[in-house]
């Protein structure tokens, strides 16, 4: 079972496209597997980890690319240098599934574009580094597996993940 974390882009309230160019950018500067048909990608990094990473648009095509899903096994000092880095040069705020509610903010410009219903129903935290990213929201991401534990369990489902177990 992965831990999701979400990527968006918003102006002036509204949903708007990312900085696709800027994003690739970031990209590049890693090995990556991709698989167009699902706007996935399989960032390879140099600590020898890796992220799954869903976004459309991001290898210009003919759609907007509006924001990103990663789907993350585990979450070290890479993977969220990688997401910080990403997120800031993109424009994207970063919103983690997790309660408290909270939205991540890796640029200080972007808490001004959050529509007024998001910023009123989740805490903003401004993050300058991807260590920031790994404690940022309240718990951390060893918060967030226990909530993804507490709603698995909920559901009947086993929540034990293949890094949970070893």
């Amino acid at each position: 079972m992965s831990f999701d974390l979400f990527l968006a882009t918003f102006r002036d309230g509204a949903k708007a496209p990312a900085d696709a160019a800027a994003a690739r950018a970031v990209l590049e500067r890693h090995r990556y597997d991709r698989r167009p048909q699902f706007g996935a990608h399989d960032v390879h990094l140099a600590d020898g980890s890796h992220v799954e990473m869903y976004a459309k648009g991001l290898d210009c095509g003919g759609e907007p690319f509006r924001g990103v899903m990663f789907a993350l096994g585990e979450l070290g000092e890479a993977i969220a240098s990688f997401i910080f880095e990403f997120s800031r040069a993109a424009g994207c705020v970063i919103v983690p599934p997790m309660e408290p509610p909270c939205v991540l903010l890796p640029r200080e410009d972007l808490a001004a574009h959050l529509p007024a219903a998001m910023g009123n129903a989740l805490r903003p935290i401004p993050v300058a580094s991807g260590a920031e990213l790994l404690v940022a929201p309240n718990g951390g991401y060893d918060g967030g597996r226990a909530y993804r534990d507490h709603v698995v369990r909920g559901s009947g489902c086993d929540p034990v993940s293949p890094h949970d177990a070893a």
